[in-house]
């Protein structure tokens, strides 16, 4: 966004303006908390903040066997590329498919169930 020239002059307008507000200090401490404050301010002036987005869960009923079905595929996963075996490789797409079988009839369920 710093890119677009008026964006970049507004930014540079609220810091001068901000520094010059801005108290001055001996302490150094005080002086490094007193520019971190001015520039995060002048650029949520500027650029204005944003939604940190939560992360959920894909999966709204988490139990044991979608856990332990979750953790072989990882297993499976992390066993292939050291061996790079065409058994280890389908054995993992196997168990992929299995998680994928699984949860869609949990999620299908939990839908029966709520409608």
């Amino acid at each position: 966004m710093l890119e677009d020239p008026n964006i970049k002059l507004l930014y540079q307008r609220r810091l001068e303006q901000n520094l010059m507000h801005s108290p001055c200090s001996l302490n150094i401490d005080v002086e490094w908390q007193t520019l971190n404050n001015t520039l995060q301010q002048a650029a949520n002036e500027t650029l204005g903040k944003r939604k940190k987005r939560r992360h959920k869960r894909r999966l709204n009923l988490w139990n044991e066997d979608i856990k332990n079905l979750i953790e072989n595929k990882k297993k499976a996963y992390l066993r292939y590329p050291t061996t790079r075996s065409e058994t280890d490789n389908l054995e993992y797409k196997r168990l992929e498919a299995i998680v994928k079988r699984e949860t869609r009839k949990i999620k299908r369920q939990c839908w029966e169930t709520f409608v």
